[in-house]
């Protein structure tokens, strides 16, 4: 039998799967965005945070954005909204912070939730 996870290890995995559902959902945003052939417009897309009560906006470019989700551990959140203890700022935008996912906990959950991941 299996010990239960530290209570920084349930935390941290909480607030992966938080910022996950919010990843989604920008995802979708974006592909709605190339359906409709908006490419060149910025995105207008939902804080990645870790707190499931955030609805904060944020305006990112298209070309920003692609290359932010390109790593799977990278997520754009409004400035201060940033889990230090979890991940750090590792790029700032206008109006964005983009931060990356620490290893061990953190790093694994925002690669199993990747939307893009195709394996």
């Amino acid at each position: 039998m299996s010990s239960p996870a530290p209570p920084e290890d349930e935390r941290a995995r909480r607030i992966g799967l938080n910022e996950s559902v919010f990843r989604e959902v920008n995802e979708r945003l974006q592909e709605l965005a190339n359906r409709f052939e908006l490419r060149e417009e910025p995105l207008d897309l939902v804080c990645e945070c870790g707190s499931i009560d955030c609805d904060e906006r944020i305006r990112v470019s298209a070309a920003d954005y692609e290359r932010i989700r390109s790593e799977p551990t990278l997520f754009v959140v409004v400035p201060g909204h940033e889990v230090p203890d979890v991940e750090d700022i590792v790029r700032q935008g206008s109006g964005y912070d983009v931060v990356e996912k620490r290893a061990g906990v953190p790093e694994s959950i925002a690669r199993e939730t990747d939307p893009r991941d195709s394996s």
